[in-house]
């Protein structure tokens, strides 16, 4: 079974949130930007291998303050990195029959990050 995790180091754009009200082209950009940063990211560990067909993907945001965040707002405003993650081989499709979503957890940490663990799923 293979592995992969990707330390980003800042929480998800705000552009992102489903609670955003920027302009399209705003979120066009953070979109982008977001899917070239996992993507040389999960390149420089992933090299070439095949993508996973099923596989599980877990989130961890780690904030340095104490203020409440909105777990799921955090969740949906990393779409732009399961796409991106598609889009450089690492995952074969984000629907329901080849992704699962796994933890989505905010923890206390030294800086802002956003953790991205990724398990292959055998049949």
């Amino acid at each position: 079974m293979r592995t992969l995790e990707i330390v980003i180091d800042h929480l998800p754009y705000p552009e992102l949130s489903p609670n955003s009200r920027v302009h399209w082209a705003v979120k066009a950009r953070a979109v982008k930007a977001s899917k070239e940063e996992i993507g040389w990211l999960a390149k420089a560990q992933w090299h070439d291998d095949k993508p996973m067909v099923r596989a599980r993907i877990s989130y961890e945001f780690r904030v340095k303050d104490h203020r409440h965040r909105d777990a799921d707002n955090l969740l949906s405003a990393c779409k732009a990195y399961s796409d991106g993650l598609i889009e450089v081989g690492v995952l074969f499709n984000d629907d329901s029959e080849h992704l699962e979503i796994g933890l989505c957890d905010v923890k206390q940490g030294d800086s802002e990050q956003t953790i991205i663990r990724i398990e292959e799923i055998l049949k």
